[in-house]
Formats: structure tokens, C-alpha cells, sequence
């Protein structure tokens, strides 16, 4: 889904001079030099996306201004399978020349090409064939500046055949104003199996643009599911090329506002091999005034017969000031199909439930932090990680308790 618009905006630190004379400093390899100078060219040529486009009609950032952000370096820390983690410190991803920014290359978009120029403290993941992870790699990316930066999280994980991996990473910051433009490639060869989840935290001034596209080999199994908690402004893209035959994709997430917070998800299922499945799981729960933003699209390809989907977006608005806004989209290009379904909800919780908690001694506001609890619940199902249940729960709880209801 490749951006387009008016309104460009440039920033002394994207220069493709600056660019190449910062990797050159980080005596980064010549390979990655040439691909943040593509990036930079990238940048300066691609206008802000604008809200002419479906993906972004309803997120608006033709007014962000890149320089009003100084660049800043996260704080990034890995823990579990350490040996099969490189590139922690800025430039020399393992295995990265044939696959680092092919995958979701800098042309596509402005946030994307920032990133690809700009980006610090990356993480490579590559998991040799037949390798299985015992516990969680946690990755915890933090930025706490004093004043206004922007950070440009970077992963790149390759799941070589048959290999299994469950990845966390954690999203922390303070209340400064933050941009953040992250990238995340993930290629799973045939057989393997990636589970990653995103736990959105960011600080309250937090303005979040990433991507995440993954690549699906024959057999693979790859489920990426995101926490929306934090951000001011939380955008996220998640696209799946469905390529190997009998291969299956997952992606859910689920949001939590309050205040004015604005969250925007986009997804992509493309089924391109033959017998694969997918299923697409976006819930969020609206307090105060924020806003939930779902565009969907489930696209069976001429080639993908036999293949099987759903697409599910499902919305509590939890007090009259809330708002959400849901469409799912399929594409089926062939009638060689097992189902392919979608739906969308938006509404209150159910009155009946919510009666009978309360008939039960529950104050209303504690039944509503049940009933959410319970319809997150899903999205812990998902990920085999210890305690994510009560994190949820817990979350919850605590951030429904002062919620405008």
C-alpha cells in the first residue's frame, strides 16, 4: 500500500549527504550505506501521505513537520536467545544484504523512507533452520529525551525452515513529545512458525507511524498481534504476502483509548499460494473521546485456490463522546475459495451482562473493566507468554479506573 500526496517536508538530518556521512561514521557496510542513501533520496522525493488516500483518510499529517523532531537513538535491550540477536548497536544486520529494506522498501512511503535513512539501535533476529526458542526474546525499545525527538525502531527477523520463535517487544517513553516511524520485516521460511507481539506504551505526546509486513513461505505460520495502550496518535500497518502454499497468518490487536487518543489500523492479507489461510482480529474499547480507525483488506489472489479467511473488527464505545469507524474489505480474485468472511460491530456492551455483573454487587464501572478484560482475552490466546493474560487484565483495570465513561 504505497503512499501518495502533497505537501513535502524536509529536514536538514535526511539530506542524503547527512545520511551517508553518519553511516560512513558508523563504519557501516558499503551495501547499507547505498540503501540509506536510496532512503534519502526517497525521502526528499515522496510528499506526507494524505487523507485523499483510504488508509489515511481519517489520520491527517499533512501539518507534522520531521524537523519539529530532533533524531534520537532509543534505548533498546534484548533478553533470551542472545545468540540469535545481532545488530543491537546501529549498522551490520546478519544475513541483511539480500533481504534488509526489500521487503518494505523505502519507496512506499515517507515514514518509511525516514526510517530506512535514519534508523539506530536495530535488531536483527535470524533463527537457524530447525531452531525452536524455549522462552520469549524480549526486545524493550525506550526513549526518554528530554524534550521533543523522533526515534525510527528498526527489525528485521528471518525464521529459516522449521525454525519457532515467540518475540515481545515492548514500546516505552516519558511524556515528551515523540515521533516515531518503526519498520519491521519478517520472513518465514517454510515450516517455521513466528509469534510477535507489539506492546504499545509510548507516552501520552507519543505520535506512532510504523509498518510491518511479513512474507510467508510454504507450511509457515506467522501471527502478529498488537497492544494499543499507549500513544496520543497510534498508526499501524500490519500486510502479510501469503506466498507459500498452505501457509497461515494471523493478525490481532486490540485498543485501549481514553482522553483523546486516536488509533488507526490497517491490514493486508494477501493470499498468493494455494490452500493458505488467514484471519484478521481488530477489537478496540473506547473511553472519553478517542477514536478507532480499522481499514482492512483480505485479497484471494488468481493463484491462492483453496484458500480459506476472515476478517473480524469489533468496537465498545464506552461513553458518548467516543467514536470508531470500520472497513473490512475482501478482494477475491478467483471462485476457488473454502470461505472467506468479514465482519464489523460498533456499539455499547451489551446491556444484559453488564445488568448482571452489577446484579451481582459490581459497581458499573467495575463490571465494564470485567467485560473489556474479557473481550481482550483473545488476543492472550494468541501468544503462548506466560502472565500476558493478568498484564491485560491489569492494564485494564488501571486505566479504566479515571476513564471518562
Amino acid at each position: 500500500m504505497a503512499d501518495t500526496s502533497t505537501g513535502a517536508i524536509t529536514s536538514e538530518a535526511f539530506t542524503e549527504a547527512a545520511v551517508v556521512a553518519a553511516a560512513a561514521a558508523r563504519n557501516e557496510p558499503q551495501w547499507l550505506i547505498d540503501r540509506r542513501a536510496e532512503a534519502a533520496r526517497a525521502f526528499a522525493a515522496t510528499p506526507m501521505p494524505s487523507t485523499q488516500l483510504r488508509p489515511w483518510k481519517y489520520t491527517d499529517v499533512s501539518d507534522l513537520d520531521f524537523g519539529a523532531f530532533p533524531v534520537a537513538a532509543p534505548t533498546v535491550t534484548v533478553t533470551g536467545a542472545e545468540e540469535l540477536v545481532d545488530a543491537i548497536a546501529a549498522g551490520h544486520p546478519v544475513g541483511g544484504e539480500e533481504t534488509f529494506a526489500r521487503l518494505i522498501p523505502p519507496t512506499e512511503g515517507k515514514f518509511i523512507a525516514a526510517n530506512t535513512a535514519l534508523w539506530e539501535q536495530g535488531v536483527t533476529i535470524d533463527i537457524p533452520a530447525g531452531a525452536v526458542t524455549e522462552t520469549p526474546i524480549v526486545i524493550e525499545i525506550e526513549s526518554h529525551e528530554d524534550g521533543a525527538a523522533s526515534v525510527f525502531p528498526r527489525l528485521h527477523i528471518h525464521a529459516r525452515e522449521r525454525a519457532e520463535a515467540t518475540i515481545v517487544v515492548h514500546l516505552r517513553s516519558n511524556g515528551s513529545p515523540l515521533l516515531v516511524a518503526g519498520v519491521t520485516e519478517v520472513y518465514a521460511d517454510q515450516g517455521a512458525k513466528v509469534r510477535l507481539l507489539f506492546d504499545n506504551r509510548w507516552g501520552a505526546d507519543t505520535q506512532d507511524y510504523s509498518s510491518v509486513r511479513s512474507k510467508l513461505g510454504r507450511d509457515s505460520d506467522v501471527r502478529i498481534g498488537t497492544l494499543a495502550f499507549g500513544s496520543r496518535i497510534f498508526k499501524q500497518t500490519v500486510e502479510a504476502l501469503i506466498e507459500g502454499e498452505g501457509a497461515n497468518s494471523e493478525i490481532r490487536g486490540v485498543a485501549l483509548g481514553a482522553d483523546e487518543q486516536h488509533f488507526d489500523f490497517v491490514t493486508l492479507q494477501d493470499h498468493i499460494g494455494p490452500r493458505s489461510t488467514s484471519n484478521v482480529e481488530i477489537k478496540s474499547a473506547l473511553a472519553g473521546s478517542s477514536k478507532s480507525i480499522y481499514y482492512g483488506i483480505t485479497r484471494v489472489e488468481p493463484t491462492a485456490g483453496g484458500s480459506e479467511a476472515n476478517q473480524v473488527n469489533r468496537n465498545l464505545l464506552l461513553s458518548g463522546h467516543s467514536k470508531a469507524d470500520s472497513d473490512p474489505v475482501l478482494e477475491i480474485l478467483t471462485a476457488d475459495v473454502i470461505r472467506c468472511g468479514h465482519g464489523a460491530t460498533v456499539g455499547p456492551v451489551d446491556q444484559e451482562a453488564l445488568f448482571y455483573l452489577q446484579s451481582r454487587g459490581l459497581t458499573e464501572r467495575s463490571s465494564l473493566q470485567l467485560l473489556v478484560s474479557g473481550f481482550f482475552n483473545s488476543v492472550a490466546q494468541t501468544f503462548p507468554i506466560e502472565g500476558l493474560e493478568q498484564v491485560i487484565h491489569e492494564t485494564v483495570v488501571d486505566k479504566l479506573a479515571t476513564a471518562e465513561l
